[in-house]
C-alpha cells in the first residue's frame, strides 16, 4: 500500500511540474502578445493554484506514510 501511495505522490509531483511549465508558458505568451486581459490572468492564477494544491496533496500523501518531506520543504 505504501508503494502505491508513493507512486501516486510521484505522479502528483509530475503533474505539479507540468502545471508550473504551463503557468510560465501563459506568462511568457502574455508578455509576447502584450496581453493584459483578465481572462489570461485568471487562467494563470488558476493553474498556479492547482499547482500548489497538487504539491500539497503529494506532501500529505508522503507525510501519511512517513516517506517524505512536507510541502514547505519542496518550494
Amino acid at each position: 500500500m505504501h508503494d502505491e501511495i508513493a507512486e501516486l505522490a510521484d505522479r502528483l509531483d509530475d503533474t505539479a511540474e507540468r502545471l508550473a511549465e504551463l503557468s510560465i508558458e501563459l506568462l511568457q505568451g502574455a508578455l509576447a502578445d502584450a496581453d493584459t486581459s483578465d481572462e489570461r490572468a485568471r487562467l494563470e492564477r488558476s493553474v498556479t493554484r492547482a499547482r500548489r494544491a497538487t504539491i500539497k496533496a503529494a506532501s500529505i500523501l508522503r507525510e501519511s506514510t512517513g516517506t517524505g518531506v512536507g510541502a514547505d520543504d519542496l518550494w
